[in-house]
């Protein structure tokens, strides 16, 4: 009869301290290749206005220049109503950016809603929530607010002036806890962009982290921010 044999305690033991090295040195490898969804979402969000921006600020339909008439303007100084293209709505002069910028956005709502100031928040295809009550028809500058997971849903409350971890909070981007600061700075979801009337982009209050990720400090691929 033929001798059956096996591991031994002491090979089994071998092999599973040497699984316990494969694991323990796998596991910054998988934690590197992991997204940071939200800095994506951020920089998505960021280049999409951009890109909105740019393209509204240079038609000639919606606003020709107007530099040499008796009454110069400038820009979205020019709110005279428009027919948004595919859509036949007239955008009132009170909401013609707001109109514009929307129908640009893969957007939920019903654009007529934008466009007669029925609703001035919007939600995008991806899930991301736009704030366009605050961009200007006007010489004065304006902001866009964009929560990329959505309303209610993520790290930073938006208070109308600052973008805070919650109300205690002095700047934007911190949290309540000293400890939760650089979570909540890669986990940060909401953002504000200032627009001019001639169509630049700024980003102000402070958004440190979000001006880290524009320039490509920060990684969107793995690994902490500070």
């Amino acid at each position: 009869m033929k001798k059956l044999s096996g591991f031994t305690l002491s090979e089994i033991l071998i092999a599973m301290l040497v699984l316990g090295i494969i694991i323990a040195a796998s596991v910054p490898v998988i934690l590197n290749m992991t997204p940071n969804k939200n800095g994506i979402m951020m920089k998505k969000a960021y280049y999409a206005t951009e890109t909105i921006i740019h393209s509204l600020i240079n038609d000639a339909d919606y606003y020709p220049d107007k530099t040499d008439e008796q009454t110069p303007l400038y820009g979205f100084e020019d709110n005279t109503g428009v027919t948004v293209t595919g859509t036949s709505i007239t955008a009132p002069s009170t909401y013609k950016l707001q109109c514009l910028f929307a129908s640009k956005l893969n957007i939920k709502e019903d654009l007529a809603q934008v466009c007669t100031g029925t609703t001035l928040t919007v939600t995008t295809m991806d899930g991301m929530s736009w704030n366009l009550s605050g961009l200007s028809n006007g010489a004065a500058d304006g902001t866009v607010h964009i929560d990329v997971d959505g309303i209610n849903n993520g790290v930073n409350a938006y208070n109308g002036s600052n973008l805070k971890a919650c109300a205690a909070a002095t700047t934007w981007g911190a949290s309540c806890n000293t400890a939760l600061n650089k979570q909540h700075k890669k986990k940060f979801d909401r953002i504000e962009i200032t627009i001019s009337k001639d169509g630049k982009l700024s980003v102000k209050n402070g958004q440190d982290a979000l001006i880290d990720i524009i320039s490509g400090k920060t990684k969107l691929i793995g690994g902490d921010n500070d």
